[in-house]
């Protein structure tokens, strides 16, 4: 319990705050019911209002709860120190124990040197997430007037992500289950840069397909999911890979499907952890290599309805269960336009040819469909843009190996649902 007689003043500097605030809260009413504050400005001037109350505060209270820290330790001496809150900087007198340690210091979570709350950096990390770390500094001064500017925001950002690395790699359980079910795998790369050229991050999303619903629009939605990204080679992301599925039970799953663009590195992975499973190559991918060669048989998509009525054709009967009959009009039209094509275009058919002479197996597409079972990789498609582009991939960036490794861990424990585990203190709230 705190002890009255260590610092008697606290309660009377509580009362003392409570009263000047409802004092300027008295003032603001007056001025707003004789008009002279317009609507627009209210909120925002009872913010302030607030936001220097709160600070006041919570200076008191981590003072009184500083004595608590310390008691029955021997303390050589008290010392203030500039903490930045989540209400900014508030002056701490506390107490430095004979070994030397702040004990509020560390039930603060202070990094070091820098005098960040655990609240703070949360804040930081989260925004870091999002977007870059000037503009995440901005966004902190903007939005809480907590000044911290782009280099302190990556210092607590990738803090934050080291943390999220070890909790991932501790192998989590997974928020839902797959064992009865049909357990969807979708796979993916996407490029990222670092410091010395572009590094693919391998993609991977995890959910049980019946698990999908339709909206009201007729759009397929997932309600639970999981993400898996990594820089990682393909052995590597494939053991990643099925770590994670085994945590979603895929031994007992009713049946696994494997879906990818038709890249051999996935089936290599595919083969070797999920023997067994369904592998769909992704139709809209596939649609795109139709695509590639109708466009170097017959010219560019937008000037040529030549290209464009045979791509629909092929489209359609691809979509129904015809991949035999698209790849035998493929060889059909290779030999009677081979005498007109250029070098590089008939490389560009005879490449796509092999694409789908290749991946035919995994292109049943009208199967797939009787089965209820996704015939586009969406949610992993999806996930490239979410996780890895959208935040890794903006103008300038240039990530250190590790830096981009700390920050993808970060943005997966707040896509995952366990950005509560990286931040005790939100559960302690």
């Amino acid at each position: 319990m705190v002890n009255k007689e260590d610092y008697p003043m606290h309660e009377e500097l509580l009362e003392q705050m409570v009263q000047r605030l409802g004092a300027e809260i008295k003032s603001l009413h007056g001025q707003v019911a004789q008009g002279r504050v317009s609507a627009a400005t209210v909120e925002g001037l009872v913010r302030q209002r607030l936001w220097h109350f709160g600070g006041q505060v919570t200076g008191v209270l981590l003072e009184a709860l500083d004595r608590q820290l310390v008691a029955g330790r021997p303390v050589h001496d008290r010392r203030t120190r500039t903490v930045v809150t989540l209400f900014g900087p508030v002056d701490l007198t506390r107490c430095r124990c004979q070994d030397g340690g702040y004990p509020l210091d560390e039930a603060l979570g202070l990094l070091g040197q820098h005098s960040w709350t655990t609240g703070v950096q949360e804040a930081a990390a989260l925004l870091s997430c999002e977007c870059g770390f000037e503009t995440a500094g901005e966004l902190l001064e903007r939005l809480l007037g907590v000044v911290l500017r782009g280099p302190s925001v990556q210092v607590a950002a990738e803090e934050a992500g080291r943390r999220a690395a070890e909790v991932l790699a501790a192998q989590p359980p997974a928020a839902n289950t797959a064992a009865g079910r049909t357990l969807i795998v979708a796979v993916d790369g996407c490029q990222a840069p670092e410091r010395d050229g572009w590094h693919e991050v391998k993609v991977g999303t995890l959910y049980a397909n019946e698990a999908r619903y339709r909206t009201g629009g007729g759009r397929g939605r997932v309600l639970t999911r999981e993400y898996l990204a990594t820089q990682e080679d393909a052995a590597g992301f494939g053991r990643q890979l099925w770590a994670r599925a085994e945590t979603w039970q895929a031994p007992s799953a009713r049946r696994v499907v494997v879906m990818g663009d038709g890249a051999p590195w996935i089936w290599n992975q595919a083969a070797e952890h999920f023997p067994g499973a369904v592998e769909i190559v992704d139709f809209y991918h596939a649609v795109e290599h139709l695509w590639a060669a109708g466009e170097a048989l017959w010219g560019d998509r937008e000037r040529s309805a030549a290209t464009r009525g045979w791509v629909r054709k092929w489209r359609h009967e691809l979509r129904h269960g015809g991949v035999a009959r698209v790849i035998a009009a493929l060889e059909q039209a290779q030999r009677r336009r081979a005498v007109s094509l250029s070098a590089s275009a008939a490389t560009v058919v005879r490449r796509n040819l092999e694409y789908f002479r290749t991946n035919q197996e995994r292109m049943k597409y009208d199967q797939y469909r009787r089965w209820r079972l996704p015939i586009g990789t969406g949610a992993v498609e999806g996930s490239c843009k979410f996780v890895v582009q959208s935040r890794f991939k903006r103008p300038g960036s240039r990530w250190s190996h590790d830096g981009l490794g700390r920050m993808l861990a970060l943005k997966l424990m707040r896509l995952n649902g366990l950005w509560e585990t990286l931040w005790p203190h939100l559960r302690a709230a």
